[in-house]
């Protein structure tokens, strides 16, 4: 299914460099961005935001970063979004068992997330 742009990408992460770096990519491929912190109830906030993707930052603890996966695929009502994962290191299998749909590894260029957001479905008017 591809989504249009204009609709909302969530950005879960606790680094101010991170959201910093995702807010300037987000409005650059023109969707509205959404933001949530890994301690916040993230699933309730992507239930009532309805994005069209979300990208997750490596700086989530992995327990909490695996149970929202987990979360987010196992509910009816999220499980069709696609989860990008973003971190330093080089992508885990487990990582698409667990519910991620992609991997990007940082250093993320804006080429690097409007491809990850083609691959996923997203389009982007950039």
């Amino acid at each position: 299914m591809r989504r249009t742009a204009s609709a909302s990408i969530m950005v879960i992460g606790a680094d101010s460099h991170f959201s910093y770096l995702m807010r300037r990519y987000v409005r650059t491929s023109a969707h509205q961005i959404v933001f949530a912190n890994p301690g916040e109830d993230a699933l309730t906030l992507v239930q009532q935001a309805k994005p069209v993707a979300i990208v997750l930052g490596a700086n989530v603890p992995p327990v909490l970063c695996r149970h929202l996966l987990f979360a987010l695929k196992a509910n009816q009502a999220t499980r069709q979004i696609p989860v990008i994962l973003c971190s330093w290191q080089e992508e885990d299998p487990a990582d698409r068992i667990e519910g991620a749909d992609l991997h990007l590894r940082m250093p993320i260029l804006y080429e690097d997330f409007e491809a990850a957001l083609a691959q996923v479905g997203v389009l982007v008017d950039a």
